[in-house]
């Protein structure tokens, strides 16, 4: 029998070194769980990875990113918080980024691939072939291999690198006056994640049989 993670009873331990936006996705992965809707909950796990990829990079030093991959064009600096930064960066190609910047390691990475195709593969025969211990077994071994591993920063003593650091605290601080209206924009994720939450209110059986079928339909 799997384990339960530590990261579902408990996303708030700082050993994960999750931010507000994280915590509140990985709860709404156990949310997703209860309810069996494993294939579902596999897109609340990857926005979680995807947010904190986007934070390692950051944290690291933009510029080594833009200079490495050349996204300029996709990446906003200008923006005001981290969802609208990376807006434009594909997700998929992120996961590659991270490991050219040595950000996160080869079992990480392939770790995350799998996520990304078993989330990809979205049809009706596959998703009843998810099973809970699956999702068990993936958490646990993102815990190790990611949401538990140090931020990387550049030690590089020069001004631009000082300075870019600097910069990345400041966005780091406006992402955290953010949060809210990140947590309330209107993706079809973060509809589903919602309406999730509020199933789990509903105590009446047809308001939660009702509800819970809004939330699938979000997906569809």
């Amino acid at each position: 029998m799997t384990t339960y993670p530590e990261l579902l009873s408990n996303p708030s331990n700082p050993r994960f070194s999750l931010q507000e936006s994280e915590i509140y996705s990985i709860k709404e992965v156990a949310e997703l769980i209860k309810l069996e809707q494993y294939s579902y909950s596999l897109f609340a796990i990857w926005n979680t990875i995807v947010i904190n990829i986007q934070r390692r990079i950051e944290f690291f030093g933009i510029n080594n990113f833009l200079e490495k991959i050349h996204e300029e064009k996709n990446y906003n600096q200008n923006a005001h918080n981290l969802k609208e930064r990376w807006l434009n960066v594909n997700e998929y190609k992120l996961i590659t980024y991270a490991k050219e910047l040595n950000l996160i390691s080869n079992t990480c990475h392939d770790l995350i691939t799998m996520i990304y195709w078993m989330k990809s593969n979205n049809n009706t025969k596959a998703n009843e072939n998810i099973e809970e211990e699956e999702l068990y077994c993936v958490l646990i071994l993102l815990d190790k291999n990611l949401f538990t591993k140090e931020f990387r920063e550049d030690q590089r003593s020069n001004n631009e690198t000082t300075n870019e650091n600097v910069n990345n605290q400041n966005r780091r601080e406006e992402d955290l006056e953010t949060l809210n209206s990140v947590m309330t924009s209107k993706t079809h994720q973060e509809l589903l994640l919602k309406e999730s939450v509020k199933v789990f209110e509903k105590q009446q059986d047809e308001k939660q049989k009702e509800e819970k079928k809004q939330i699938i339909d979000k997906y569809i």
